[in-house]
């Protein structure tokens, strides 16, 4: 199977955790504002054209909720909490393809009528029966107890507790015979139901709705359910739980198993739905249902499954059918890894000189983010799509990333069941029930012996001691061995025709889609080329602009800046060397004078002074003062020059 680019969407939903798949559309439930977020999916060609509507609840959950779970018409949303369930009635618009923005009545499941306390009852599991019926498990009476619940058609508002069912337990009939008790020896005590699931078939003209319960110890049990029974609201339905189904081959042992966190799944793509259930890490158990007794039932195993990638810790988080070939199924693992399992299988399953193929595993995708949901939409453009929601882990941004497959892997010495369906759904065609006359009119030849008498006609005295009987055996063998391989080889005929047709549209649909894609890669390369281009004229157009601006600044700059001539620049220098010289002849007479006043004695007297050195030094200072008062004239000089 082959899957083509995905296509991611943003989702700002920061307030939302918990998601649930419709048709198509995608439910949330926003914690902080007590409402449910729809995004609808069924007309988008890009990225930007969800639709997405805040549905408000009229019932305020005070508990935290861990799942959403849709009826099978997406006319009542289940919130499921640790403790309660919510039941919220969408509104239906015919104009929009969302439901609307609007309040939604809300109302909780009631409390069962029982002595004990139920404030520490947990919800186990949760599912639909019907559109109307739904069956729930909870630790309180008792875990071994599935009880069925109807909505009132009429009033939205009202549900009401129809029946409990026993699930491996013995019933008031079976305890009692003739007044006395039976006593059963047990090695272990009835353990907690962990799963439900649901599955559909057909008996003649009966239809049946199979209920499935698994338990912790890993025992399945069914309860079949007259689909007309429950639709006729009945007062009580007479069927119920028997013991747990015989799984074959006889060595499959499940004492001291723990399924508690084990997954169950049923694909009702025949009249016999095949069982898909979780042991351990990444291991899946596939079990086909036959009925060959009106009474009694086996789960005959057919394949065992390991998962193509192994980490440590790895468990299976989700399971999906496929709606379009329920041969197909989706499984999500708690590393972020999304596989397809296909299943092939022979409707003759007791032939032992034929081959079965195995089941084709592939890993389609690993999310660097966490994946919190996975799904199926509807597009009324491009066909179904597998979809899942992501979040990351540091800032919590959440995406919405769709997938859609592109062909389904055909092999034709295997019988595979499709379910022919249209893209929208809206019209669905009746499926030919031949695959099921098939399997019954194989079963019937296995059950009765097809073996031919030892005698035969080839020779003379032969003929006398063959009866009319065994003649008319061996013709009527002969015949029906004719018509049964030329059955066979029609039904795979048919099948090898159906495989092709669906392989033929799914090309179609493919070179469709890639057709699309190449178009709107080509006008988004177009736009961006475009916008480039503009882009480039602006930046160009700005620089010129820069550029003359630039020249102006420059003729201003050099219009007011003076420029001096090389004799001025000597005559500052010139300046520069005197003012230099007056700073050291002023140190120097500073200093002289410091000198005389020093070689002055204190008590010398007037007339001992040497008159004549005096006056020497007198004509000295006096010299140097008419240099100074020279080059200050000069200096002034030069000032006024400049």
């Amino acid at each position: 199977m082959s899957f083509s680019n995905p296509i991611r969407i943003p989702l700002v939903l920061p307030n939302v955790d918990i998601f649930t798949f419709g048709e198509s559309s995608l439910f949330g439930y926003d914690s902080l504002n007590n409402s449910l977020i729809v995004c609808s999916l069924i007309e988008f060609n890009n990225t930007n054209d969800q639709l997405i509507d805040r549905l408000h609840l009229s019932l305020l959950t005070t508990s935290s909720i861990r799942r959403l779970i849709l009826n099978p018409d997406e006319t009542v949303l289940a919130l499921i909490a640790e403790k309660t369930a919510y039941l919220v009635y969408l509104p239906q618009t015919k104009n929009s393809p969302s439901k609307g923005s609007r309040l939604c009545p809300a109302n909780v499941i009631p409390s069962l009528k029982t002595n004990s306390t139920s404030i520490n009852s947990i919800l186990i599991d949760f599912i639909w029966l019907s559109s109307i019926h739904f069956v729930i498990v909870c630790s309180i009476p008792s875990s071994s107890e599935c009880h069925l619940y109807q909505i009132r058609p009429f009033k939205p508002g009202e549900i009401n507790h129809v029946q409990t069912f026993s699930v491996g337990m013995p019933s008031i009939g079976d305890q009692k015979t003739n007044g006395t008790r039976h006593k059963k020896i047990a090695l272990r005590k009835s353990s907690d139901i962990v799963k439900l699931d649901v599955a559909k078939r057909k008996q003649g003209d009966l239809k049946l709705i199979l209920l499935f319960a698994m338990k912790a110890d890993g025992d399945i049990y069914i309860l079949e359910i007259n689909q007309n029974q429950l639709l006729n609201n009945e007062i009580e339905i007479t069927s119920e739980f028997g013991d747990p189904i015989r799984i074959l081959p006889s060595t499959h042992d499940n004492y001291g198993a723990d399924h508690t966190h084990s997954n169950l799944i049923c694909l009702s793509c025949s009249p016999f739905p095949i069982i898909i259930f979780t042991r351990d890490k990444c291991q899946i158990y596939e079990c086909v249902f036959l009925n060959p007794t009106i009474d009694q039932y086996y789960l005959f195993t057919i394949d065992s499954i390991s998962l193509p990638i192994n980490e440590n810790n790895q468990i299976i988080k989700l399971m999906l059918i496929d709606r379009l070939n329920s041969n197909v199924y989706y499984v999500c693992d708690s590393s972020s890894n999304i596989y397809s399992i296909e299943i092939f299988w022979n409707n003759n399953i007791q032939d032992q000189e034929k081959i079965t193929q195995s089941t084709n595993v592939q890993h389609i995708i690993k999310s660097n983010d966490f994946i919190q949901q996975i799904g199926l939409i509807q597009t009324n453009t491009k066909g179904q799509w597998l979809a899942f929601v992501t979040k990351t882990k540091n800032n919590h941004e959440k995406e919405l990333i769709l997938i859609r497959p592109n062909s389904l892997s055909l092999a034709p010495s295997s019988s595979i069941f499709l379910e022919s369906l249209s893209l929208n759904e809206t019209k669905k065609m009746n499926k030919s029930n031949s695959s099921s006359e098939y399997l019954d009119r194989i079963r019937k030849i296995l059950i009765r012996d097809q073996s031919l008498p030892h005698t035969t006609i080839s020779t003379a005295s032969s003929i006398e001691n063959i009866s009319n009987s065994d003649f008319e055996k061996n013709l009527f063998n002969f015949l029906t061995i004719i018509s049964e391989q030329y059955v066979e080889k029609q039904e795979k005929l048919h099948i090898e025709l159906e495989n092709k047709q669906r392989y033929l549209y799914d090309f179609q649909q493919t070179q469709l889609i890639a057709n699309q894609e190449i178009s709107q890669k080509f006008e988004q390369v177009q736009e961006k080329f475009q916008i480039l281009n503009q882009q480039y004229e602006q930046e160009y157009a700005r620089r010129k602009d820069l550029a003359a601006k630039f020249d102006d600044l420059l003729s201003v700059i050099e219009q007011h800046t003076p420029v001096m001539s090389d004799e001025e620049i000597l005559m500052h220098q010139q300046l520069e060397r005197y003012r230099v010289q007056i700073n050291s002849l002023q140190k120097k007479i500073s200093l002289l004078k410091q000198f005389i006043i020093q070689q002055q004695p204190v008590n010398i007297k007037k007339e001992q002074v040497d008159q004549s050195f005096i006056e020497t030094i007198h004509i000295f200072v006096q010299y140097y003062r008419d240099k100074i008062h020279e080059m200050k004239k000069e200096l002034s000089t030069i000032d006024r020059n400049n």
